[in-house]
């Protein structure tokens, strides 16, 4: 059986086209994935920085403590929100509770925590109005305060706990000076179709008191 020329040509045409057709799909799930993955690691290293900041706000927390209440570094070194009442008191209830947390500036431009009920993770909607993170448009920096307009699509819960304060007791002591800051940040972007966490840790004690 002889074959025509022009039916040759046009079987080579075919098989040409669906090679090309073939190596554009792959090329372009290549790009795709290099997209999201580029998106993925940029994201992550947001978060990561993000959650620093925070645990270096309670960093910065604890030493206002200190200098503000310097007579008493002892009871205030975590007193919550600078509750003045601290001095000399060793009860437990002026410092910062074992809870969560969002952290903001007040009017006179100091960090302050503010208790948070913990409602599921980041696939909840709830959780993501609460602990959402924004952009404040003066210093474009990352804060939970409420006169930002920017929101991104990340949250930020700060736990703390006093792990070696095993008996709950309403005394402070030496078990109660250190405090286990968690930073915990969790996010989600188009490389994904769940969501992605990342927590930072930091034991900060008491190691200033009088």
């Amino acid at each position: 059986m002889k074959y025509s020329k022009s039916w040759t040509t046009i079987i080579e045409a075919v098989i040409a086209l669906v090679i090309i057709v073939i190596w554009i799909i792959w090329l372009y799930n290549i790009n795709d994935k290099s997209q999201k993955l580029a998106t993925s690691t940029e994201n992550r290293i947001k978060a990561i920085s993000i959650a620093r900041e925070w645990i270096e706000v309670l960093q910065n927390i604890r030493d206002t403590n200190w200098i503000i209440f310097w007579s008493d570094t002892r009871n205030c070194w975590n007193s919550y929100n600078y509750d003045v009442t601290c001095l000399w008191n060793t009860w437990v209830w002026p410092k910062i509770p074992a809870w969560n947390y969002i952290i903001y500036k007040d009017i006179d431009n100091r960090w302050k925590l503010q208790s948070k009920v913990l409602v599921w993770d980041y696939s909840s909607a709830t959780y993501r109005a609460t602990f959402k993170v924004y952009i404040d448009t003066t210093d474009w920096l990352y804060t939970q305060s409420w006169w930002t307009s920017f929101t991104p699509l990340f949250t930020r819960v700060i736990n703390i706990s006093y792990p070696e304060d095993t008996n709950w007791d309403t005394i402070f002591n030496a078990n109660d000076e250190k405090m286990l800051v968690k930073s915990i940040v969790s996010w989600s972007d188009n490389s994904k179709n769940w969501f992605y966490t990342t927590s930072l840790e930091n034991l900060l004690t008491n190691w200033k008191r009088n």
